[in-house]
């Protein structure tokens, strides 16, 4: 069972029917990627293999080139209408399992259930209104069924072709982020229910160059002893993308976040992202390194003071035949981790929306914080409807002591916690299968071996295994 936890818990939205039905009421906003846009923004776009969630591994679907994706247009003249329909089901089992911050799950039997349901208003002038509405449900033996539930996914205006050359765009709204260059920061959620926040696009697109500059508007629930529900951190962030050429690209970003709640101080961020990525003739790598840097007060005492400093890094090399049918990557990932979480200077690094399935699989045993790690993936796009890979993973964490809460000794001295660094091995196989242009199907099995580490802190010496069945329908 996977439910995303990062450092930071946030909640999508602020609960407030009224300001849902008002949203509902302005159609308002879906924010794009530097790389691909999430699967609900750019339906236009979809090709035949790509109707799963764009989530990790799911990014090698095979792709049939020779199928044209028209979705079917009501109305007539300058005002259209498209219906836009997701619909997942996940049934999941697992053994021995312990997810990252979560007890270890006896459950063994997991139903996911996720329905979007909306459409897509074509106006005059290059203007649309979007909306989705989310059911989203799971049913397991160690937390039972969820009650049912219908949400605002996303409501948003697109304003296209705003300046007299068409490189300027602006979407505002209810948005869903999407995944930007490598997802070490902002990454997709597409496998569980997605995440969507009130935010503001600006993108400027030329042929070697897109530009976006984001607002979005974040919730995290405040401490039990402050006098106050809520806090309302800010999420404001560039992101750019140069193609000088098909051997040489660079992704600039520029992330800075303003009063998020962190291991107990307010923080205020500064994340630089720089990554240099491409191809020459069969063979394509990627460097990236992110740093945070910052200041911390106290939430509840504002007279302590202390900083920010983090890091992450990640580089990355393959191999793909002529015919793009067989590929090979390895990766080396490291993110920082806290040698002393008694001071005020936090070096854990911030995961916030990162994906962690490209990197570690799909076991979800533990986040990107304070680990590194050594990935194999390999890809075999066996004919036109199926493809099938694996991908494994060696991984230890850096420092015994640390903030996150992904996998970690509780904040406090390690002096008397003295295992050994590794958190284990992982490995998982997939099989993709393409029935139709509206219906795919992905087997999965995940297995992991704890390390000593992750066996003292969580508490599991046997193999762990988790095992699903993805079946996704696109209308």
């Amino acid at each position: 069972m996977y439910i995303p936890h990062h450092n930071i818990v946030y909640s999508n939205m602020k609960p407030n029917p009224f300001f849902s039905f008002l949203l509902l009421l302005l159609i308002s906003g879906n924010a794009s990627a530097q790389q691909a846009e999430p699967s609900t923004a750019e339906p236009f776009d979809l090709k035949a293999h790509t109707i799963l969630p764009v989530d990790g591994v799911l990014q090698y679907m095979p792709v049939d080139t020779t199928y044209l994706n028209n979705p079917e247009k009501m109305g007539t003249g300058k005002v259209q209408f498209t219906p836009l329909v997701n619909f997942f089901f996940r049934p999941e089992g697992t053994f021995n399992y312990k997810e990252a911050g979560m007890p270890v799950d006896t459950g063994q039997l997991n139903f996911y259930l996720r329905g979007d349901i909306g459409g897509r208003l074509s106006l005059p002038k290059n203007i649309d209104f979007v909306f989705n509405l989310q059911s989203y449900g799971i049913y397991t033996r160690s937390l039972g069924p969820l009650d049912p539930n219908l949400s605002l996914y996303e409501a948003y205006v697109d304003m296209k072709k705003l300046d007299k050359n068409g490189h300027l765009s602006l979407r505002f709204g209810r948005m869903c982020l999407g995944k930007y260059g490598t997802e070490i920061l902002i990454g997709d959620d597409d496998f569980i229910k997605g995440r969507s926040f009130e935010s503001i696009r600006l993108r400027y697109k030329r042929n070697r160059w897109t530009s976006d500059l984001m607002w979005v508007q974040l919730y995290q629930p405040a401490p039990d002893a402050a006098n106050f529900e809520w806090n309302h951190p800010i999420f404001l962030a560039t992101f750019n993308t140069f193609n000088f050429s098909k051997a040489v690209n660079l992704d600039a970003n520029l992330p800075f976040v303003i009063d998020q709640y962190n291991s107990g101080f307010r923080t205020t961020v500064f994340m630089p992202d720089l990554r240099f990525f491409g191809q020459v003739s069969n063979l394509r790598y990627s460097a990236e390194v992110i740093l945070q840097t910052g200041t911390a007060i106290g939430i509840l005492n504002e007279d302590l003071k202390g900083t920010v400093n983090s890091y992450a890094a990640e580089v990355s090399a393959g191999y793909v035949t002529d015919d793009r049918k067989l590929s090979f990557d390895i990766a080396y990932y490291r993110a920082s981790g806290d040698d002393n979480t008694l001071d005020s200077d936090i070096k854990s690094y911030n995961v916030l929306w990162q994906n962690e399935h490209r990197r570690f699989g799909y076991i979800d045993a533990f986040k990107g914080s304070n680990v590194q790690a050594s990935t194999l993936h390999v890809d075999w796009k066996i004919g036109r409807l199926v493809s099938t890979g694996i991908h494994g993973v060696v991984a230890s964490v850096i420092e015994q002591g640390d903030r996150s809460t992904g996998i970690g000794p509780p904040p406090g001295t390690v002096s008397d916690f003295r295992p050994g660094n590794s958190i284990g091995m992982g490995a998982d196989w997939y099989l993709n299968f393409y029935y139709s242009h509206n219906l795919n199907f992905q087997f999965s099995t995940s297995a992991f071996s704890p390390g000593d580490y992750f066996t003292e802190v969580g508490g599991v010496d046997k193999t762990m295994v988790r095992m699903y069945l993805m079946m996704a329908l696109r209308i």
